[in-house]
């Protein structure tokens, strides 16, 4: 290539990021309101409005209801008229809230047993077992120091942590039995029977990372997909139904992705289109169907919950936005049609592109019917809590969850 075309190929590429900067300057922070497309009376991260969830048209895309004002005409939400006084049951008012822990944690998820919550307690490097009276037990004497990630097996009895010198184990809490993964194995999840994990293996050569599976140990390891360079597309997450291992994004246009449905024996599924960036998903449990969230100019850069149908030849039906505002792993499933929320209280635009802007607004808690669409809320707090980690016990009794900004394990009572 000649000076001179090199020349022009950088001037042309120059133009292109300007131009594109340009125009996620101006969505953040020069459109006037009154040009937005989708809901802009965004309060309590709720587009607030009346009518139905939109029925799914041809190939899963969704039939779009607009009003005279161009807007989204977003599900039914009823809420519940808060108490006056602090309940310690959530009824939709200001809630009460239990600490559980005094120190941070790491991995909080529900028990085995559905009855409390197990985690690693940083301060002590241990493992422990809320139990039903709400009393912290230990899981094992030993202890582990400096662990920054923790993946369990759905059995609870098991779980591979990560160290932050990248170096990976798998412990078994019933025999304590410990065996070391390699290094380069990263971003795991169990298979729904805990006797097999899928990972990325991402070695130093691009053109040689795959995703692949091993038995619990880290043994008997099999290529399943190449990533290659696109590894950071792939989202490693084993569904209920033991049909899908992986999920994989490929941009379409500015806004919209493809998301494809990886299997373990190499299955083609259909593919569905998301509409924005920054996919975050969680599978009901039945694996039926897929909760995510994305951001796009259309929600002013925010992130906004969908669902989906998610097996087998029903991929990509019903496809149907939720219109609340918050991310998918603020999310928990309490059965395949309820599923509980943390839902920031007010978010800035590009609040999906930047989650910096959310780490300090606090959290309301609501509760969202996926067969009605109606969503309630049950609970406001008196503390600035930002919320993840949410896990509903087995008789509905308790949302667990832990603070983002004291990573402490907290405890609603919701009746």
């Amino acid at each position: 290539m000649s000076e001179r075309s090199k020349k022009i190929v950088f001037i042309i590429g120059f133009l292109a990021v300007t131009i594109l900067i340009g125009y996620l300057f101006y969505y953040l922070f020069l459109r006037p309101s009154g040009q937005i497309t989708p809901p802009t009376n965004n309060i309590n991260g709720i587009v607030n409005g009346v009518g139905g969830l939109p029925i799914a048209g041809i190939n899963g895309a969704p039939i779009t209801y607009i009003n005279v004002n161009g807007q989204l005409v977003p599900s039914t939400s009823i809420n519940t008229a808060p108490p006056s006084e602090i309940s310690n049951i959530a009824r939709g008012g200001v809630t009460d809230v239990k600490a559980l822990t005094d120190s941070s944690t790491l991995g909080a998820t529900g028990s085995a047993d559905g009855k409390g919550v197990v985690y690693y307690n940083k301060n002590d490097g241990k493992f422990y077992r809320i139990n039903a009276d709400g009393q912290a037990e230990l899981m094992t004497d030993k202890v582990f120091h400096d662990v920054q990630g923790v993946y369990w097996a759905p059995s609870k009895d098991k779980a591979i942590l990560e160290y932050p010198d990248g170096s990976n184990i798998v412990y078994n809490f019933t025999s304590n039995k410990q065996d070391t993964l390699p290094s380069y194995w990263q971003d795991f999840s169990f298979s729904p029977d805990s006797n097999q994990i899928v990972f990325k293996s991402q070695t130093v050569d691009p053109e040689d990372r795959w995703l692949s599976i091993s038995k619990d140990d880290g043994s008997s390891s099999q290529k399943v997909e190449r990533m290659g360079k696109y590894d950071k597309n792939v989202t490693v997450d084993w569904s209920p139904n033991k049909q899908v291992i992986a999920t994989f994004t490929e941009g379409l246009d500015f806004d919209r992705q493809y998301l494809y449905f990886v299997g373990l024996n190499h299955e083609r599924y259909n593919a569905t289109i998301i509409e924005g960036r920054d996919y975050r998903s969680e599978w009901s449990p039945d694996g039926e169907r897929l909760l995510y969230s994305v951001y796009s100019a259309k929600t002013d850069l925010n992130p906004m919950l969908w669902v989906v149908d998610a097996k087998g030849e029903n991929i990509g039906s019903d496809r149907t936005p939720l219109s609340v505002n918050t991310w998918a792993d603020k999310c928990t499933f309490e059965d395949n049609e309820t599923l509980y929320c943390a839902v920031p209280k007010k978010l800035e635009k590009g609040s999906g592109l930047v989650p910096e802007y959310a780490a300090s607004v606090p959290d309301d808690f609501y509760r969202i019917n996926l067969t009605t669409g109606t969503r309630t809320l049950i609970a406001t707090t008196e503390n600035n809590y930002n919320a993840a980690n949410l896990t509903v016990s087995e008789d509905g009794r308790y949302l667990y969850f832990t603070d983002k900004n004291d990573n402490k394990l907290y405890q609603l009572r919701l009746k």
